[in-house]
């Protein structure tokens, strides 16, 4: 018997809330869940061909009678995009160090990316994991999880630059939000594609031209991500703007608390999270998990 198996709506709400007992130093666990939650309840009659694997996730529990108390999860994306995130409240973590070894629904072949949060004992863990094939971890990204309460986020206002204007992106932009992000791969676009037409995305346009100069968008993490303005028209308050619109977009939209992450190198996203009221509570780490 596999040691996992999937959660169902109730289950996931119930780990959503225990999660939240935690805040603000589990915000990223609470809005992934949130995130999956939402997500899976929309796109139930959506031809799953059309999304991006990365968008269609399943939340794993503990395959016991005894209930999830110790909120041990692994939710896993589809295979064409395949993200693992990873947490349990147990310490030492055996329960989820036992169905990581022991579950099917891994496919350590296909190198999947494993996100986790700030535990020590969880990353010590995975770098011990027995599997076949044997597998190493080499961390892929660092970051710092920034935090801002729904009550204060509802309340933000922004001004727009008068050399642009603020619209909801559209799909056909993803190929352009695709190509200026550096991290891309075979299917960042429809990823790009499907954060766009199923999450919040916002676009700064140049009055004159109506060439898109900035961009923000929700990620499949609710939180707020791919903040870009193009070289150019930097220190215009493009950043400030969008940061703010979608922040906001998310505690109204979702009446939850929003974060983003950072990787503590960049500084200037620092500096702008940090003024907008956002406030530093947690890391996140992307490990790549790849064959011996």
């Amino acid at each position: 018997m596999d040691p996992l198996r999937p959660a169902n709506v109730e289950e996931l709400k119930h780990l959503i809330g225990i999660y939240k007992q935690f805040l603000p130093q589990s915000i990223q666990f609470v809005s992934l869940l949130q995130n999956i939650l939402r997500t899976n309840l929309t796109l139930h009659d959506t031809d799953e061909e059309q999304v991006s694997h990365r968008l269609q996730k399943t939340v794993y529990i503990p395959n016991n009678e005894k209930g999830n108390r110790l909120a041990t999860f692994v939710a896993i994306s589809r295979e064409e995009d395949q993200y693992i995130f990873i947490n349990t409240l147990e310490v030492p973590p055996t329960e989820l160090t036992h169905a990581l070894e022991n579950t099917t629904y891994i496919k350590w072949g296909i190198k999947p990316m494993f996100v986790i949060g700030d535990n020590s004992e969880i990353r010590a863990k995975l770098s011990q994991l027995i599997v076949e094939p044997k597998v190493q971890f080499k961390s892929s990204s660092d970051c710092v999880n920034y935090w801002m309460p729904q009550t204060e986020a509802a309340k933000l206002s922004y001004i727009v630059p008068a050399d642009v204007d603020l619209k909801p992106l559209q799909v056909q932009h993803a190929k352009q939000l695709n190509e200026w992000w550096p991290y891309r791969y075979r299917t960042s676009q429809q990823y790009f594609e499907s954060a766009i037409k199923y999450f919040g995305a916002f676009g700064l346009f140049d009055k004159t031209s109506g060439e898109l100069v900035a961009c923000v968008f929700q990620n499949d993490h609710d939180a707020v991500g791919h903040l870009y303005t193009v070289p150019e028209r930097c220190n215009r308050g493009y950043g400030c703007t969008l940061a703010k619109a979608i922040t906001k977009h998310i505690a109204v939209q979702y009446k939850q608390d929003v974060h983003t992450f950072i990787d503590g190198n960049n500084e200037r996203s620092i500096r702008l999270f940090n003024k907008i009221g956002y406030k530093a509570v947690s890391r996140t780490e992307w490990l790549v998990a790849s064959k011996y």
